[in-house]
C-alpha cells in the first residue's frame, strides 16, 4: 500500500484539479444580492468616472492652498449642493461629500480651523489635501473586477455604483452525495456525514441533492456512482475509503476514471480519497463524521474558496501527546478565557495521547471555535496557532 501523501501534496493537487474542472460551468445573469458569494464569469470594465467632481473628504473649510490666512469665509456648502465659487483669499464651510468649489484645491480639517468673526485662520495644505479627487475611484474603461473574482457585499455596492443591475455570474455548483455503508443503508446509524457536507456545500455556495445510501456491494456502488457523475459538477461519497475488506470506493473510482490521490498524512481525515469520473472530480471522504469534517476542512475546502481561516494566537490549557510521527494532526478546541482548550480531552475521549480514531467518532468533537495544526507534542501553557471558524 502506498504511503499517504503530505498536506501541502494534496492541497497543490487540489488546486490543479481545481484550476482544470472548478469553472467549467453555465453562466447566468443574478440580481445584486443574489450575486454575493458567486464568481464572475466576465471582467467587469467601467463605462463611467467616479467620483465625477473633486469631493471634501472631511468637515472643514475649502480654501485655495497657495493664499495665506486670514482668508474670509463667504458661506457654506453642503453634500448635494450645487458647485460653488470662492476668489482668491475667499474660504467657504463645507461638509464631507459636498463638491470642491471652484478655486478651491485643499479643505482644511475643522479641529485644525480657527475663526475669529468671519476670518478663517488655520495651517499649511499641501494641493489636494483632503480632497477626494476627480477619477481617483475608477474612471472610463478601467477593469474592475476580474473574470472569478468572488462577490462580498462590498463588490456587489461597487458593482451598483457601476450601474450594474444584473450580474454576470457562474451558475452554483450542482454537488451529488453518496453515502455508502451497510449499516447506514439499513438505518443501523445516522447519516450525519451527509447532513454535514450537505451544510458544508451551502456555506460555499453550491448546491446539493442527496441521491441516497448504498450498501457496501461494489457492483451497487459502482452503478450509482457512474449514475451521479453523468448528472453533477461534483460528487461526494462518505464511507468505504479505508482498508477493510468492503472499503472499495477508491477501487472504484481508479477502475472507472483517474485515482488522484488516497490517504492524506493528516489525522482525523486520513482516509481521504481524490479522483476523477467521467470529467467530474469526486471526493470520497472518510466514513466518521469528524474524519469526514477535518477532511473537507483541511483538503476539499480549497477547491471551492482560497480564503485562508484567520488565526488566533491562544495558550493551550493542557498537554497534548502525538501517538506517531509523520503526520499532521488536527486539535479541535474550545476558546475560553483567552485560552485554547482541547474539546477531546474535556469530552474525556483521549487523556493526554491524542486518539484520532475516537475523536473521529464523535460529531459532537468538532463543533467548536477553531483547531490547532500540529505535527509535535504540545505542552501545556504553550501558545499556539488556533484557526478560526468565524
Amino acid at each position: 500500500m502506498n504511503s499517504p501523501i503530505t498536506l501541502t501534496e494534496a492541497l497543490e493537487k487540489i488546486k490543479q484539479l481545481k484550476i482544470i474542472y472548478y469553472f467549467k460551468r453555465e453562466s447566468e445573469h443574478v440580481s445584486l444580492p443574489d450575486s454575493v458569494r458567486r464568481e464572475l464569469c466576465e471582467d467587469i470594465i467601467a463605462d463611467s468616472m467616479s467620483p465625477v467632481f473633486d469631493i471634501a473628504a472631511m468637515d472643514g473649510f475649502a480654501i485655495h492652498s497657495e493664499d495665506v490666512y486670514p482668508m474670509k469665509i463667504k458661506g457654506s456648502v453642503y453634500a448635494g449642493d450645487q458647485k460653488a465659487q470662492i476668489k482668491s483669499g475667499e474660504t467657504m464651510a463645507i461638509a464631507t461629500g459636498a463638491i470642491l468649489p471652484q478655486g478651491a484645491d485643499a479643505v482644511l480639517k475643522m479641529e485644525d480651523a480657527e475663526v475669529k468673526k468671519d476670518l478663517l485662520y488655520g495651517k499649511a495644505l499641501m494641493k489636494w489635501e483632503n480632497v477626494f479627487r476627480k477619477g481617483s475611484d475608477y474612471r472610463e474603461g478601467e477593469r474592475i473586477f476580474e473574470k472569478n473574482h468572488r462577490i462580498m457585499p462590498q463588490s456587489a455596492a461597487l458593482l451598483y455604483c457601476l450601474g450594474i443591475e444584473k450580474v454576470p455570474v457562474y451558475k452554483k455548483i450542482r454537488a451529488g452525495i453518496i453515502s455508502t455503508g451497510t449499516e447506514i443503508y439499513n438505518g443501523m446509524i445516522k447519516n450525519t456525514s451527509a447532513v454535514l457536507i450537505q451544510g458544508f456545500l451551502k456555506e460555499m455556495g453550491c448546491e446539493s441533492v442527496f441521491l441516497g445510501a448504498v450498501p457496501d456491494d461494489f457492483d451497487r456502488t459502482k452503478e450509482m456512482l457512474l449514475q451521479a457523475c453523468e448528472k453533477y459538477d461534483v460528487l461526494f461519497t462518505t464511507g468505504g475509503v479505508s482498508v477493510g475488506e468492503r472499503d472499495f470506493v477508491a477501487d472504484i473510482i481508479a477502475e472507472t476514471g483517474e485515482l488522484v490521490f488516497h490517504r492524506v498524512a493528516i489525522r482525523p481525515g486520513k482516509p481521504l480519497a481524490v479522483g476523477i469520473v467521467n470529467d467530474t472530480p469526486v471526493f470520497a471522504l472518510p466514513g466518521k463524521p469528524t474524519g469526514a469534517f477535518t477532511a473537507l476542512e483541511m483538503v476539499v475546502r480549497s477547491y471551492f474558496t482560497e480564503m485562508p481561516r484567520a488565526i488566533r494566537v491562544l495558550m493551550i490549557n493542557e498537554d497534548v501527546v502525538l501517538p506517531e510521527n509523520g503526520f499532521e494532526y488536527i486539535l479541535f478546541v474550545k476558546i475560553a478565557n483567552n485560552t485554547a482548550n482541547a474539546i477531546g480531552k474535556e469530552m474525556n475521549l483521549f487523556d493526554k495521547e491524542y486518539k484520532t480514531a475516537i475523536i473521529s467518532a464523535s460529531p459532537r468533537s468538532s463543533v467548536v471555535e477553531g483547531y490547532v495544526i500540529t505535527d509535535r507534542d504540545i505542552g501545556k501553557g504553550e501558545l499556539v496557532n488556533v484557526h478560526l471558524f468565524s
